[in-house]
C-alpha cells in the first residue's frame, strides 16, 4: 500500500468516535479480533462465527460481509481493519499479533427472571397437560370394518411420538416416560415403540402435524404484533448418498438433508407455519402466508434476498402486508408490477427505516437455534417421510415450550382449538417455583 494511502487511512481511523454502533463494534473487533494481511486485502473474522472470516479491502472501501452488500455504505469490518492501522498493532509476518485484549460479551437480561426460571422449572409438565389437550382435538378416522385388533387413537400415537421427540430419547428407552404419562392421565395407551415409528414413517401423519404445528402456536396470536419472519433451515442425516467421480477417480460422499421452510413470530419466536421440502425458498412464500393468517393477523414479513421475486411481492401488496425484502444488486423497476417497482423505491430511498424493520428477520434464526439447541441438529429417522415428520414433531415440541413461556411471563390462557374450553393451568406461586 503507498504511503500516501496509509496516511488516509490513519487520517481516517483517527477522526472523533462517533455514536455509530458499526463503528463502536469495528473497535472491538479491532480489539480482540486475529486480523491478518491478506495481499492488499485484510481477514476480519466474524463475530458470530468465529471460523468465517471476511475480506476488506480499505483501498476500494469495499467488504464481503451481507452488511456492506446490502447497505453499500462502511461496515464494522472496515472499521475495525481502520483502527487496527491507525493504532499500529504490533504484527509479524504472519500476521499474528502480539497483544490481545479480551473484550466482555454482550448479554441480555430477562425482563422477568423469576418467570422465566419457573417456566423453565415446569416446562417437562406443562407440555405434557398442553400436549394432551392439542391431542385431544385431532379427529380419529373411522375403524375400518373386519377382524382385527382396534386401532390406537391419532391422539395417543401423536402424543408418543411428540413427547419421543421432546424427550430426546429412543423409542425403547423413551417407553418408561410415556407410561409414567399414562399414569397421570395424560395418555390413553402406550404404544409400543415399533408402531411410533411405523406412525412417524406413515405418509398420513405429515398433514396431521402440520395441522397441530398451526394449532400450538395459535393462542400466541395475541402476543404478537403482527410481525413475522420466513427462512429455511436443514437438519443432518445419517443417510449417505456415495457415488464414483470418473472425473477425480475416487469413491465420493455427501450427508443428506432435511430442509425445513418456515414462517416464525418475531416476538415469541413461535412456528406459525411449516413445511419440509427439498424445493428453492422462495416460491414457499405464498403458502406458508396462507397458513399463518388463518390463525395470526400478519402486517409485515420480514425475509432475505432469496425469496425477492415479483410474485412475492404482488403477494404481499394484494393482501395489504408490508414486505421488508432486500432487493439483489441487479434488480431495476419491473413497468409491469407496480408493487415490485414500489418496493424497490422504498427499498433504495429509505434504508434506514427499512433495516430497522428488515432487522427482526434476526429472530427466525433464534427460533432455528431454540429448536436445534433443544431437540438436536439432527433426525434419527431413515426414511424420508419418518425424517419430515420427526422434523416436524420438533416444531411442536418448540410451539409448546413457546406457550409454556407464555403462560408464566404474559399469564397466557392457551386455546388450541376453536371450541374448545381454555386450557386451565394453574401457575404455582413463586415461593413453590
Amino acid at each position: 500500500m503507498p504511503d500516501q494511502r496509509i496516511t488516509l487511512v490513519l487520517t481516517m481511523s483517527n477522526r472523533e468516535t462517533s455514536a455509530d454502533a458499526r463503528e463502536e463494534r469495528g473497535r472491538q473487533l479491532a480489539r480482540s479480533a486475529q486480523i491478518r494481511r491478506v495481499g492488499r486485502r485484510w481477514a476480519v473474522p466474524s463475530q458470530t462465527r468465529a471460523a468465517e472470516r471476511y475480506l476488506v479491502d480499505v483501498e476500494d472501501a469495499a467488504c464481503t460481509c451481507p452488511d456492506y452488500e446490502l447497505r453499500k455504505g462502511t461496515c464494522k469490518h472496515q472499521h475495525a481493519v481502520l483502527f487496527w492501522i491507525a493504532w499500529g498493532r504490533d504484527v509479524d509476518a504472519d500476521g499474528n499479533v502480539t497483544e490481545t485484549v479480551v473484550v466482555k460479551r454482550k448479554t441480555y437480561r430477562q425482563k422477568d427472571w423469576r418467570a422465566y426460571d419457573a417456566s423453565q422449572v415446569h416446562e417437562r409438565e406443562y407440555v405434557e397437560r398442553l400436549l394432551r389437550a392439542l391431542c385431544a382435538g385431532v379427529p380419529q378416522p373411522p375403524r375400518r370394518p373386519g377382524p382385527g385388533r382396534r386401532p390406537l387413537a391419532i391422539g395417543d400415537e401423536v402424543f408418543s411420538a411428540v413427547m419421543k421427540i421432546y424427550t430426546q430419547l429412543p423409542g425403547r428407552r423413551a417407553q418408561s416416560d410415556l407410561r409414567e404419562a399414562a399414569g397421570r392421565g395424560h395418555l390413553g395407551k402406550v404404544a409400543h415403540f415399533t408402531a411410533i415409528q411405523k406412525f412417524l414413517a406413515d405418509p398420513a401423519t405429515t398433514p396431521v402435524l402440520t395441522s397441530l404445528v398451526e394449532q400450538s402456536a395459535a393462542p400466541l396470536a395475541v402476543i404478537e404484533a403482527g410481525q413475522y419472519a420466513i427462512d429455511s433451515t436443514g437438519f443432518s442425516t445419517a443417510v449417505y448418498d456415495r457415488w464414483f467421480s470418473q472425473k477425480h477417480g475416487k469413491l465420493c460422499s455427501q450427508n443428506t438433508w432435511v430442509k425445513l421452510h418456515v414462517m416464525v413470530g418475531t416476538v415469541t419466536h413461535v412456528v406459525t407455519s411449516a413445511l419440509v421440502t427439498s424445493e428453492g425458498d422462495c416460491p414457499q412464500l405464498p403458502g406458508l402466508l396462507a397458513r399463518t393468517r388463518a390463525h395470526h393477523d400478519v402486517y409485515e414479513v420480514s425475509a432475505d434476498k432469496a425469496y425477492a421475486s415479483v410474485d412475492n411481492h404482488e403477494t404481499l401488496d394484494r393482501l395489504d402486508v408490508a414486505a421488508y425484502i432486500p432487493f439483489k444488486d441487479n434488480a431495476v423497476v419491473n413497468p409491469k408490477s407496480p408493487a415490485w417497482s414500489r418496493h424497490l423505491c422504498e427499498f433504495l430511498l429509505h434504508q434506514e427505516r427499512f433495516l430497522a424493520h428488515y432487522h427482526r428477520r434476526s429472530n427466525v434464526e433464534t427460533a432455528f437455534a431454540m429448536i436445534k439447541a433443544k431437540f438436536g441438529a439432527a433426525v434419527a429417522s431413515r426414511l424420508p417421510v419418518a425424517q419430515a415428520n420427526e422434523v416436524l414433531a420438533k416444531c411442536v415440541a418448540h410451539n409448546l415450550c413457546c406457550v409454556v413461556k407464555a403462560i408464566f411471563t404474559a399469564d397466557l390462557a392457551p386455546t388450541f382449538w376453536p371450541d374448545a374450553p381454555p386450557t386451565t393451568l394453574s401457575v404455582p406461586s413463586q415461593e413453590a417455583a
